[in-house]
């Protein structure tokens, strides 16, 4: 997600491409920007290079998605970022943060109403859902056994973990035999329907 800076930076070159039609000069991004130092101009560029907002091409730059230089959204579903996950408010946890996820076309035509936790901890890692994921939920009451769903406890918390239909009961399940299932009684209110990664 950018800052409020960078895109206010990458505005203003979006205006000098329209205008000049080619990327502008570090000299040109200083004029319509006010900032006098290259350097600094250089920073906010390496920055959004590392966000995916820019490509280096050769001496110059490009922006990663051409739409983006038009000044058109990006092609996708944009999603709220809205918590962590397995542990928060009950009374939060589909407020936004502020932060938005740009979805693949792939996994934009999923529709609902989906919204994006960042996983935290280890009790799914076998199911390869790493701390610090991202994962996409749809939000829904409704589950079949074997899906990863979130669920709200009794005690207001949330956890991410697997349904199962064990003699005749739901539990929630990790994927890590360092976590104990949980057989209390539970409140769906996701399924999982993606998970995103970064590597590093």
């Amino acid at each position: 997600m950018l800052t409020k800076q960078q895109k206010l930076f990458l505005e203003k070159i979006r205006g000098l491409i329209r205008r000049n039609g080619v990327f502008p000069t570090v000299r040109e991004i200083a004029r319509a920007t006010g900032l006098s130092s290259p350097a600094t101009i250089h920073a906010y560029l390496g920055r959004l290079q590392a966000r995916g907002a820019l490509l280096k091409a050769d001496r110059t730059w490009e922006f990663a998605d051409k739409r983006l230089a038009e000044g058109r959204p990006p092609v996708g579903l944009v999603v709220p970022l809205v918590g962590m996950v397995p542990a928060g408010p009950a009374l939060e946890i589909f407020e936004s943060l502020g932060d938005e996820v740009v979805l693949p076309e792939w996994l934009a035509e999923k529709g609902g109403d989906i919204v994006a936790f960042r996983v935290q901890g280890q009790s799914m890692k076998d199911a390869y859902i790493q701390d610090n994921d991202l994962v996409l939920i749809k939000k829904t009451s409704q589950a079949d056994p074997g899906q990863m769903v979130v669920a709200r406890l009794q005690d207001g918390s949330i956890t991410l973990k697997r349904l199962k239909l064990v003699h005749g009961a739901f539990i929630l399940a990790p994927e890590n035999p360092d976590y104990q299932p949980i057989t209390a009684s539970f409140q769906l209110v996701g399924k999982v329907v993606g998970v995103l990664r970064r590597y590093r």
